[in-house]
C-alpha cells in the first residue's frame, strides 16, 4: 500500500507505537484529533490483514453512525489494501483471509449478538457512547495470537464518568502505563487535542474558529480535551446484566413471572403525539420492591386510541394510582383536555403527576440501588437488665420495647433492588442507560442536576412518575400494604404445610383484625387461594 494513503501526524503515531503487550489503549480528547482513522489503520499499519486468523472488530453505538462514519471511511483505506467487503455482512475480506467486521450495540444486550465470536483486535469509535458493562463484555470476546483492545473517544456522553474514571482520573496528562487491579491487564491513556492534527487545521483552518462559537463547556470538551466539563450517565448503577464481581442481586433487568392478583398495582402515562407516547404498569410486592411489568408505546395516535388499548390492557387489573403527565391537563384549544378525553374513552380516572424532575431523579437512584446502606446509628452496647425491668414495670412494654430495641443491629435490607423491570419493557430499558446530566449553568456556575432532555426519554418521564407515585403509595397505604404482607405470609405457610383449615382460619382472623367485611363461616370458598395468584 503507498504510503501516500495514510500518514500519522505525531500524536496517532504515538498511540500507533504502543506496544501489543498492553491490552488496553485509549486516544481522547478533543474533536479533529483524527480518532476514527486512527481505529481504521491499526490492522493495516500493524499488518495483521496479512494473517489468516486474523479477525477485527470495528464498534460504534448505533447503526447509522457506524454506516455514516467507519464504514464509508474504511473503503478509502482498506480497498487498497486489497481488501473486498460484503455489504450484507458489513465485513472486509483480506486476500490472506482476515476479516475485519462492523458492528453496534444500541441496547445493552446488543453486545451477546457477539457471544460465540473472537476477535484479536477489537475497536471503539467514541467509547463514550457505550456504558462499562458494553465495552467489560465485548473485552472477553478479544482473544488470540494478539490481544488489542483501542478506543478513540471525545468528553461527554453516557459513558463519559466510567471512560474517565478508568483512562484519565489516574494519569490526566496520559502516557502513564497503568495496571488493572483485578485482571493485572495493563491499559495506558493517549491524550489528543485539536492543535495535533496539522492536516485538518491545513484542510480546514476555520474550524477551531467555528468551535469557539459553542457553549463554554463544548469549547473547553471538543477543543481543550476537558475531561472535567461533563459529568456523563445519571444511572451508572443500573444493571442490564451483573458485572462478574458483583453480588447476583446486582441486576434490574429480569424474566417475566406471574404476579400474585393480590398485589397492589399502579399505572402511568406519559402522552404525547409527535413525541413518543408511554404508559408503564407496576405490581408491588409485599417487602416494597417495584416490578415493572408492562409497557406500552406509540406515536402519532389519537387518545381514542391508545386509550381504548390501554383500558383494554388494564381490564382485568385493580389499579391503585393512575398517574399522568400533568400537561394533559392544559387547554389546547379543544372542547376537553387530554385527561378528560382519556378518562371518556377508557373510563379510566388519572391524576396529575408529581413532576418534581429533581425528586423525581434522586427517586430513581433509590429504587435502582442495589448496595446496602450504612446504619443509621450502631447499636447500644451498656444494656442494663435491672434498667430494663424497672422502665417495663414504670413506664409499660412500649417504652420497654424501645429500650430493646436499642441494642439491636438494624436488620439487613433484604429487597435489593427495589426496581425490577421485566426484559419485555424494552423502551424503558434502552432509556434509562442513555440518561446523561444536563449542561453546567455557566453564568451562576452551579452545577446541574437534573437529567439532559433527549429524544426518546419519554419511558425516563414515565418511570419518574411511576416511582413518585409507587412511593406515595407505600407511605400513604401502610395499612393495607401490612395487610397484603400477612396475606403472601399465609400463602407462605400454606405452601410449607398444606393445611387448608389452618389457612381458612388466618385468613378469617386478617379480615376480623382488619374489620374488612363480616366474617361469613360457611362461605370459606371465597378464601381460595387461587383468588390470591
Amino acid at each position: 500500500m503507498p504510503d501516500t494513503v495514510w500518514r500519522p501526524h505525531d500524536r496517532q503515531r504515538e498511540f500507533l507505537e504502543i506496544p501489543d503487550s498492553v491490552f488496553e489503549g485509549f486516544y481522547g480528547g478533543a474533536a479533529g484529533g483524527g480518532k476514527s482513522e486512527l481505529l481504521l489503520m491499526i490492522p493495516i499499519v500493524k499488518n495483521l490483514v496479512s494473517h489468516p486468523r486474523f479477525a477485527g472488530l470495528l464498534l460504534r453505538r448505533t447503526y447509522p453512525e457506524l454506516e455514516k462514519n467507519l464504514i464509508r471511511r474504511s473503503h478509502f483505506f482498506y480497498e487498497p489494501a486489497g481488501g473486498h467487503y460484503n455489504q450484507q455482512d458489513r465485513r472486509w475480506t483480506f486476500p490472506s483471509g482476515a476479516i475485519i467486521q462492523f458492528g453496534y450495540a444500541e441496547i445493552e444486550k446488543d453486545v451477546r449478538r457477539y457471544d460465540s465470536d473472537e476477535y484479536q483486535y477489537i475497536g471503539f469509535d467514541e467509547l463514550t457512547s457505550f456504558t462499562k458493562f458494553q465495552y467489560t463484555y465485548l473485552t472477553s470476546r478479544c482473544r488470540g495470537f494478539i490481544r488489542l483492545i483501542r478506543s478513540a473517544s471525545n468528553p461527554g456522553n453516557i459513558g463519559h464518568g466510567w471512560v474517565r474514571a478508568r483512562f484519565i482520573e489516574p494519569a490526566k496528562d496520559g502516557y502513564v502505563l497503568l495496571k488493572d487491579p483485578k485482571s493485572g491487564e495493563r491499559r495506558i491513556f493517549i491524550p489528543a487535542k485539536l492543535t495535533d492534527n496539522p492536516y485538518l487545521l491545513k484542510e480546514d483552518p476555520d474550524y477551531e474558529k467555528r468551535l469557539g462559537l459553542l457553549p463554554e463547556a463544548e469549547i473547553r470538551a471538543k477543543r481543550d480535551g476537558d475531561w472535567w466539563t461533563f459529568s456523563g450517565q445519571v444511572y451508572d448503577e443500573f444493571r442490564y446484566e451483573k458485572f462478574p464481581d458483583e453480588p447476583d442481586n446486582a441486576l434490574h433487568v429480569i424474566q417475566p413471572f406471574d404476579i400474585p392478583k393480590w398485589w397492589a398495582r399502579v399505572l402511568a402515562i406519559d402522552w404525547g403525539y409527535a413525541a413518543q407516547l408511554w404508559a408503564g404498569w407496576a405490581a408491588l410486592s409485599p417487602d416494597k420492591r417495584c416490578y415493572i411489568y408492562r409497557e406500552f408505546t406509540c406515536t402519532r395516535k389519537k387518545v381514542d386510541v391508545w386509550g381504548a388499548t390501554i383500558a383494554q390492557l388494564s381490564q382485568y387489573e385493580q389499579l391503585k394510582h393512575i398517574v399522568m403527565d400533568p400537561s394533559a391537563w392544559h387547554q389546547r384549544g379543544d372542547e376537553k383536555t387530554i385527561a378528560e378525553q382519556f378518562q371518556e374513552h377508557s373510563g379510566l380516572a388519572p391524576s396529575k403527576a408529581d413532576n418534581d424532575r429533581i425528586g423525581g431523579k434522586i427517586l430513581i437512584h433509590d429504587f435502582l440501588r442495589w448496595e446496602s446502606r450504612p446504619p443509621k446509628a450502631l447499636p447500644k452496647t451498656d444494656f442494663d437488665f435491672e434498667l430494663s425491668q424497672r422502665i417495663l414495670r414504670v413506664k409499660g412494654p412500649v417504652e420497654y420495647e424501645n429500650y430493646i430495641r436499642a441494642f439491636e443491629p438494624e436488620p439487613p435490607e433484604t429487597n435489593l433492588p427495589r426496581l425490577q423491570i421485566f426484559n419485555t419493557c424494552t423502551e424503558l430499558i434502552k432509556a434509562l442507560p442513555l440518561c446523561i446530566y444536563a449542561k453546567d449553568d455557566t453564568q451562576s456556575g452551579k452545577k446541574s442536576e437534573d437529567v439532559q432532555e433527549f429524544d426518546g426519554d419519554d419511558p425516563y418521564d414515565g418511570c419518574r412518575y411511576l416511582l413518585k407515585s409507587v412511593d406515595s403509595y407505600f407511605q400513604s397505604s401502610k395499612s393495607e400494604h401490612d395487610r397484603r404482607a400477612s396475606v403472601d405470609q399465609i400463602l407462605a405457610k400454606l405452601v410449607t404445610d398444606g393445611d387448608m383449615t389452618s389457612f381458612y382460619r388466618r385468613m378469617e382472623a386478617l379480615e376480623a383484625k382488619n374489620k374488612l367485611e363480616p366474617i361469613r363461616m360457611f362461605h370459606r370458598g371465597r378464601y381460595s387461594p387461587r383468588r390470591y395468584h
